[in-house]
């Protein structure tokens, strides 16, 4: 694993990736199931994701996260934002999926997601901007799946999608714009 010292706003980071783009294609599609992609490197530090999540019919349940490696399970993902089968974006907290404040989506719409992610500390927060309208916390400092509660290292985004109660799959979900940076001192 590189690491390099970074000097951002003053603070040295340590362990931290520089901006990066990529290796995620330009626009990438949820399937039933997983999908993962290298990060630039893995991060072992504080770092902030952003990308633009679209969600391709409503009432999906499809998932974008942050994991060690390739999850062959959802467990194995430790933090995660999510387009939920009732409407609603939430995110995992622990044990369970919520959000300090309810935010609807809508299919074709892009929302602008921003991940603030602490290896470290296992913690991470979510904001979420829908199309022309400001930027919302969703969660704060979140703590990561609890099957992920000894993660060293997350290499890995994923994305993922699944069948609804009925046994349906009912739709995918779009990521693009992809970018990780080591998150801000302020």
């Amino acid at each position: 694993m590189k690491r390099f010292l970074s000097v951002l706003g003053g603070l040295a980071l340590l362990g931290a990736a520089a901006a990066w783009a990529g290796p995620i294609p330009e626009a990438q599609q949820s399937t039933l199931g997983f999908l993962s992609f290298d990060l630039p490197a893995e991060q072992t530090g504080a770092f902030e994701v952003t990308f633009d999540a679209t969600p391709l019919a409503d009432k999906i349940d499809a998932f974008t996260g942050f994991a060690a490696a390739a999850p062959k399970i959802a467990n194995d993902v430790a933090a995660m934002v999510r387009f939920n089968d009732a409407g609603a974006i939430d995110v995992r907290n622990g044990g369970s999926f919520r959000a300090d404040r309810e935010l609807g989506y809508s299919a074709n719409k892009v929302y602008r997601m921003r991940m603030v992610i602490d290896v470290a500390r296992k913690t991470y927060s979510v904001f979420v901007a829908p199309a022309g309208q400001p930027e919302v916390q969703l969660a704060a400092n979140y703590a990561f799946r609890s099957q992920q509660s000894g993660v060293q290292a997350l290499g890995k985004i994923v994305l993922a999608g699944f069948k609804n109660a009925n046994g349906f799959f009912i739709g995918a979900h779009r990521v693009s714009g992809v970018s990780v940076k080591p998150a801000s001192t302020q």
